[in-house]
């Protein structure tokens, strides 16, 4: 097969989707790479180890013009979007469920490609391609909201020895990037609240499952408060929180809305008079990149060094975090998505797709049509079933 790496356009983004060692296997089992100039080099890959690799090293405009299967990390621009044609697969991130106005899909989609997203590539609640870099943002934005935090509050968190007084952070969620801010943030005993959907014993079962553990109460030993969400009620569990607001140093949502809780039934989780009483240079990350969702006053930006204030409190949400540490980030990632890349090089992607639950469930567009049920429902989109799709071109066939 014709396969491309292309370089990310997208600001600060400096990932790169196949490492060289990788091309080298791909190239050595008869397939035909084109590396565009640079892809690698914001991640320590220079071209030369590329075409070590057995790669070609190409432009951009080649790329497309050579490969069948694209691979890239971020989701287009929309400057990228006539970059594709029908008979290009597409395989990154595409995040049609977030922050993409629904005009911009139709718009992305009606390119004809066959788009398979990162985040949506699994089975039973497990996405394997996502899980990586979800852990490496909880990290990320807890040591990001750390140094803000001494910056622009004057409050080193760390209570690294007694003499410190240390800072206290809220935590909102306890899935990978919540768990990643918990164990960072908590090793560095900086005091806690934690507010999850689990109650307690919940919450230490799934922390020692995540961080290979026995038994082991992490509230207990770390002094952490758990606060459980009331989705019956979510003005209790608002009022629980505002009540911390003045003594919190740090906000991180690691938490995506629920669909028990609509906008219609709370608008926010912290609204903007929720944000006025935190004391000033107090710092709010939405870790999570959802556009004024549960927090009011939290945008997403692309930068990795932007942060803003509202209400004279610090706001840091950049929307690809993992790009700060690029290399590290590359290596995670792939690790995740070169068996894929490798079945579909090897079968073809329609052969793979439909053998692999797990990359038929990472189908999002194909044929100009919106393949990803979700995206559709949360946009207002049509919807075509992939399975469907390639059933009825089977019994054509």
């Amino acid at each position: 097969m014709d396969i491309g790496v292309l370089k990310e356009v997208k600001q600060d983004e400096r990932r790169v989707a196949l490492l060289p060692s990788q091309a080298n296997v791909l190239v050595s089992s008869n397939h035909r790479l084109y590396v565009q100039f640079g892809a690698g080099e914001g991640a320590g890959f220079s071209d030369a180890e590329y075409r070590a690799s057995g790669a070609e090293l190409v432009t951009k405009t080649e790329v497309l013009a050579r490969s069948r299967l694209l691979l890239k990390v971020k989701a287009p621009l929309r400057s990228e979007y006539v970059d594709y044609a029908p008979h290009h697969v597409l395989f990154t991130y595409l995040h049609f469920d977030e922050n993409i106005p629904a005009a911009h899909i139709s718009e992305l989609i009606g390119r004809g490609f066959l788009g398979i997203a990162y985040e949506w590539v699994g089975e039973n609640d497990q996405y394997p391609l996502l899980e990586p870099m979800s852990r490496l943002t909880g990290y990320l934005f807890a040591q990001k909201a750390v140094e803000l935090c001494s910056r622009e509050k004057g409050i080193f968190c760390p209570r690294n020895e007694q003499l410190l007084p240390g800072g206290r952070a809220l935590i909102i969620g306890c899935g990978n990037i919540g768990l990643s801010a918990f164990k960072y943030l908590s090793d560095l005993g900086i005091a806690l609240t934690i507010l999850s959907n689990r109650g307690q014993d919940e919450f230490n079962k799934k922390a020692n499952i995540r961080f290979g553990t026995e038994a082991v109460d992490y509230l207990a030993t770390t002094g952490s408060e758990l606060l459980v969400m009331d989705n019956e009620n979510p003005s209790r569990t608002r009022d629980a929180i505002a009540s911390g607001l003045p003594q919190t140093d740090i906000v991180l949502n690691c938490a995506v809305r629920r669909a028990n809780l609509p906008k219609e039934r709370m608008e926010f989780l912290i609204d903007r008079g929720m944000i006025r009483l935190m004391k000033r240079g107090s710092i709010v990350c939405d870790c999570t990149a959802c556009d004024n969702d549960l927090i009011e006053t939290c945008t997403s930006s692309p930068s990795l060094d932007l942060s803003y204030r509202e209400e004279d409190v610090v706001h840091y949400n950049c929307d690809h975090i993992p790009a700060l540490v690029a290399s590290t980030a590359t290596r995670l990632l792939t690790a995740r998505t070169f068996p894929y890349i490798s079945e579909i090089a090897n079968l073809g992607p329609l052969q793979a797709i439909a053998g692999n639950q797990s990359l038929l469930n990472g189908v999002c567009c194909y044929r100009g049509h919106l393949t990803h049920a979700l995206s559709a429902r949360k946009k207002g989109l049509p919807y075509r079933s992939a399975r469907d799709m390639f059933a009825a071109m089977s019994t054509a066939a």
